[in-house]
């Protein structure tokens, strides 16, 4: 039983690497809400991502950590500790992404019901 379970724990974190690896790379969304066009761009490295949002008459973007638990990868923004950056039309108000992992070419941001393609 024991060995049961060592299996299956390694089982699990040889499969959280493999799926890691194949998810590094530049992802992008491009299309249209509401009448405006809308632009997301996502770069995944090693250990930190860079996400940028752009629409009609702005553009936001953050960078900060990256994990995966089964098939979402979930992003978290670095804390912003100066009070002008966050007041700035730069600042991303949204910290937290999560993201489906559809195969190694797509990633679905769940919230936002889209489908970011590699490039």
């Amino acid at each position: 039983m024991k060995k049961l379970g060592m299996f299956y724990c390694l089982f699990f974190m040889i499969c959280s690497c493999i799926t890691n690896k194949k998810i590094y790379g530049n992802y992008q969304y491009k299309g249209v809400s509401n009448g405006f066009s809308k632009e997301y761009s996502l770069s995944i490295k090693k250990d930190s991502f860079d996400i940028s949002h752009k629409s009609q008459d702005a553009y936001t973007n953050c960078a900060g950590k990256w994990k995966v638990f089964q098939d979402t990868l979930y992003l978290r923004c670095n804390e912003e500790n100066v009070v002008t950056n966050m007041l700035s039309s730069g600042y991303m108000n949204k910290r937290d992404y999560k993201l489906k992992i559809i195969s190694n070419q797509k990633l679905m941001m769940i919230e936002e019901n889209m489908v970011l393609n590699k490039k």
